[in-house]
């Protein structure tokens, strides 16, 4: 008997995860994924347990999909930060705020509030999905420290404090999205934060320009 190879589970991961995007996670059925992906129930059940690990990991694909714009950004950070380009980091930054703000203000806004719960839902996939935000949120943690020693932010800025602030806000803000008091726009809220980022040396930078 021959053994389903990897092909065959990357094929039926896409598949879940297009439709999932397509008519909601809540109807996902394996004998649907395995149809649309031309193979059979066994060899989708090889790869997956049950139909809650092939929601996890669809919608683990379809975040990481969402928010790939966001880690090319973040890389232009770090080649700003490499060649002490102080215009291109803080343009950058500003436009990753943006971005992520954008999210949850877009579509369906609980729809990234139902992604993190479909990932929650599995175990082994909510433990795989900390581990890659972990590598992502070292990253920022790397980002500010290392413009704090060019003297660009703050130092009294708690770069934990700040990422924790922020990647709540950006998620949370799908409960404020549509209200009529507090529906910041991106740009708002990406001028907002930078202020806070940016904190005393603009102000100081303002007072003597």
């Amino acid at each position: 008997m021959n053994t389903p190879d990897s092909f065959s589970r990357e094929r039926i991961l896409s598949v879940a995860s297009a439709m999932a995007k397509e008519m909601g996670s809540a109807e996902l059925r394996i004998v649907d994924v395995a149809e649309r992906a031309d193979v059979d129930v066994a060899t989708v059940e090889y790869f997956f347990d049950c139909s809650t690990q092939l929601k996890a990991e669809a919608q683990m694909s379809n975040y990481f999909e969402m928010i790939e714009p966001q880690h090319l950004v973040l890389l232009r950070i770090e080649m700003a930060l490499a060649r002490e380009d102080e215009t291109s980091f803080w343009a950058a930054v500003e436009e990753n705020m943006e971005m992520a703000w954008f999210s949850g203000q877009v579509g369906d806004k609980w729809g990234v509030v139902r992604l993190l719960n479909d990932i929650w839902s599995d175990p082994f996939s909510q433990s795989h999905f900390c581990e890659l935000l972990d590598f992502q949120f070292e990253r920022w943690i790397t980002v500010i420290e290392d413009a704090k020693k060019l003297g660009w932010i703050d130092q009294d800025i708690d770069a934990k404090a700040l990422i924790t602030v922020f990647w709540s806000a950006s998620v949370g803000q799908v409960i404020t999205a549509g209200s009529t008091v507090l529906n910041l726009s991106p740009e708002q809220n990406g001028a907002f934060l930078m202020r806070i980022v940016r904190g005393r040396l603009h102000q100081d930078s303002s007072l003597n320009s």
